[in-house]
């Protein structure tokens, strides 16, 4: 009540204290969402969205991940990425919660929602799959991925309404490597309907028979075994030129033996076309148009992910930053 507030500071003088000054809204820190990750999948963005604005935090969250960010409020939908996967709430009322979690034991998809008083409620999402069933909707077969490539090209039956992420990339499936792919084609600037296609994102689950249809594709698309890491172990197979492909993949599986075997850590292989492998180990930039393919392994996500990267040759009176793989920058992807 307002008459509360002098018969207050009236006291504080009785007793000989200050009156204590009313908080600043101004300063005031913006209260905080708590996120936090229980699915077995990694959750690696929310989009917040309301009266057509919306809003996006990137988050990476891997399985049993937390994070916090500003509680944006009011009451909005929520989209999250999971990856294989987008899962929709609608009419969240933020304003009443101090976090929710992505819950891996309700289906289709779930979110706990927790009030400031302490209090849980489970909600249950809509789910759109970005890892389809064969024949359950149309989709399209990649064959290359080459510079100066279109997104038309890559697929030409993508929706005008086609949903993205935070980057602008378009969600969406693709074929590749005799699999279905979660992917994410990220467009370059201008008219969607023309613009290059700037980089391309591949998901799908972690098996050893996804890894070797992938790596049979790209073999015989005339793409080699250029570099791979894994925890403790470093594969440089440019300084393998002794050793036949088949040897090569045969010390890739070791490594892959090893991660499965951990099921923590991640692995990274990079693959490049084989004739222009040991140009790419000594030039400071490629002498012609490359494209390079970065495959990372996560198992505790049981993600298999795969980086499409094209670079375009220097070319004369144009300053190019260093070739990939080597320290100094990375070259003029397709589409920049």
């Amino acid at each position: 009540m307002p008459y509360l507030v002098p018969l207050f500071c009236l006291l504080c003088l009785l007793l000989a204290r200050p009156c204590p000054a009313a908080p600043d809204e101004e300063t005031a820190e913006p209260p905080t969402l708590s996120i936090r990750n229980l699915t077995g999948q990694e959750l690696l963005s929310i989009r917040f969205s309301a009266g057509g604005e919306e809003s996006f935090a990137r988050l990476d969250l891997p399985p049993s991940g937390e994070d916090a960010l500003e509680n944006p409020g009011g009451t909005q939908d929520v989209r999250l990425d999971m990856g294989f996967a987008l899962w929709n709430f609608r009419a969240v009322r933020l304003d009443r919660l101090a976090g929710f979690a992505a819950c891996g034991t309700h289906e289709p998809a779930c979110l706990i929602l927790v009030h400031r008083n302490g209090r849980e409620e489970h909600r249950r999402g809509e789910v759109w799959n970005l890892l389809p069933e064969p024949g359950s909707r149309p989709v399209c077969a990649l064959t290359r991925f080459h510079a100066g490539m279109k997104m038309r090209d890559a697929c030409d039956i993508i929706e005008k309404d086609a949903p993205r992420d935070e980057n602008g990339a378009v969600l969406t499936s693709l074929g590749f490597a005799d699999l279905i792919w979660a992917a994410r084609l990220t467009p370059g600037t201008g008219d969607p309907a023309t613009a290059l296609l700037e980089h391309l994102e591949l998901r799908q689950v972690l098996q050893r028979e996804h890894l070797r249809a992938l790596l049979r594709t790209l073999s015989a698309q005339g793409y080699g075994l250029w570099q791979a890491e894994f925890p403790g172990m470093t594969f440089d197979f440019t300084e393998m030129a002794a050793i036949d492909e088949d040897k090569r993949h045969a010390i890739l599986e070791q490594g892959v033996d090893l991660l499965f075997a951990a099921g923590t850590g991640e692995a990274t292989i990079m693959a490049a076309p084989k004739t222009q492998i040991p140009l790419l180990r000594e030039a400071d930039a490629p002498e012609q148009d490359v494209q390079l393919f970065t495959i990372s392994l996560q198992p505790a996500s049981r993600t298999l992910l795969v980086d499409i990267a094209a670079y375009r040759a220097e070319r004369a009176g144009e300053e190019t930053p260093a070739a990939p793989g080597r320290k100094g920058g990375a070259t003029e992807a397709a589409g920049r």
